[in-house]
């Protein structure tokens, strides 16, 4: 067994006292990814979580098993040393605030704000900055946390000053764990072996702290950017891809055995890959982000992370929304003078997607979007466009006619 503890000569703070962070959120990445960073970096972590099992088995014992799961076998961490907090008593999570050298959330968008609302109030009677990291896959989580400081008395003006508010990109994908493994150990994660931890260096009030695993950039408005227009991207277009050649397979690494879909997949990811090139030269180097999508793509393949096509392609009413994976990454190989061809496959794929969930039928809401892009006239195809993806058919008019194309050739108009 392998000990996930820090390097301590590497830790940010005087190396008489520990230093912490505080993790809003035990779930999957809290366990399976940000604690690991941290306590490998020298922290001890304190979870601040509301779940009755999470905090009896962290009581009982500082440490808990990682498994990182892989094709060619099982590596077996161990993650200490760790604690947890119960997040409703406001008094014990701000003592912990208190102490912490930053903090981090994993909680989601429902939970959010009102974890922001707790962080606030240990802020207003801390007499040093927090450094807050927002590990969370939610457009716009900044703004929503400058809001609610704001709202909390912490003025806009004041706010670099006393908080550090640290967007991230998480590219980390944890695999899906059988409910009769999961429920023989509460504290028991599942991981892949990737581990980097991509931060915005420009939000830290002091100096970022020097954790192994990770990478402050600035801006991190690219390295976002490369999470959803080819992270995402290429996750969704092997569903697609995927579902279309393979509507048998049930995972993903399944239809990535498949020739024509593997190559399909990484054409459109390797387009993607380009146009971010060319869209932040001064960041991304052209062989790097190649290799970038190539080690994506063996992530992907690995049968040990369990993704199902259904998991990974469902909700379209979401993902097929104009700024999110697949229109974005289309519109951004226009933008450039790419060919867009394999980024519309993707779409006219995701336009057929009735992959089954757990209980045998497609998503309601995906069969929904289904049958009205292969229904009605080329007026409804028009408004397709512009209510369901968002397509501004004024102002986006090549873009527009791409999409359009597709639409008609799915409706044979």
């Amino acid at each position: 067994m392998k000990p996930i503890a820090g390097n301590l000569e590497n830790r940010p703070v005087n190396k008489n006292k520990t230093p912490k962070i505080v993790i809003f959120g035990a779930g999957n990445i809290g366990r399976s990814f940000i604690a690991p960073v941290f306590t490998r970096g020298g922290f001890e972590a304190v979870f601040a979580d509301v779940a009755p099992g999470i905090l009896a088995a962290l009581k009982e014992r500082n440490h808990y098993t990682l498994v990182e799961k892989t094709d060619a076998g099982d590596t077996i961490h161990q993650v200490s040393p760790v604690r947890a907090v119960d997040a409703r008593d406001a008094e014990a999570v701000a003592r912990e605030l208190d102490g912490a050298e930053i903090c981090a959330t994993c909680v989601g968008a429902g939970a959010l704000p009102i974890v922001l609302k707790s962080i606030a109030a240990a802020v207003t009677s801390r007499k040093r900055p927090l450094d807050i990291i927002l590990a969370e896959n939610l457009k716009g989580a900044a703004d929503l946390a400058k809001g609610v400081f704001e709202e909390a008395g912490i003025p806009a003006s004041e706010q670099k000053e006393r908080i550090g508010i640290i967007e991230t990109s998480i590219g980390k994908m944890v695999p899906i764990m059988p409910v009769e493994v999961a429920a023989e150990d509460p504290l028991l994660s599942w991981a892949e072996p990737f581990n980097t931890l991509i931060v915005d260096r420009d939000g830290f009030t002091g100096r970022v702290p020097e954790i192994p695993d990770f990478m402050a950039v600035s801006p991190i408005a690219p390295w976002v950017a490369r999470k959803l227009y080819i992270h995402n991207f290429g996750h969704a277009a092997a569903a697609y891809i995927g579902y279309a050649h393979k509507p048998e397979a049930l995972y993903i690494w399944e239809v990535l055995e498949n020739r024509v879909v593997a190559e399909d997949v990484e054409k459109a990811m390797q387009l993607s890959a380009a146009a971010l090139h060319r869209e932040y030269p001064g960041v991304f180097n052209a062989d790097d982000i190649k290799a970038h999508v190539a080690d994506l793509i063996f992530r992907f393949r690995n049968r040990a992370l369990g993704d199902t096509v259904y998991r990974v392609g469902r909700d379209l009413p979401r993902k097929l929304q104009r700024r999110d994976r697949v229109v974005g990454a289309l519109e951004l190989v226009r933008k450039h003078g790419l060919d867009t061809g394999a980024a519309l496959e993707v779409f006219q794929s995701a336009l057929g997607f009735q992959a089954p969930g757990p209980d045998g039928n497609p998503d309601e809401k995906d069969r929904e979007i289904v049958r009205a892009a292969h229904s009605g006239s080329a007026v409804d195809s028009a408004d397709f466009l512009r209510n369901v993806v968002g397509v501004d058919i004024e102002k986006e008019t090549e873009l527009f006619d791409l999409l359009l194309n597709v639409l008609l050739k799915a409706r044979k108009i």
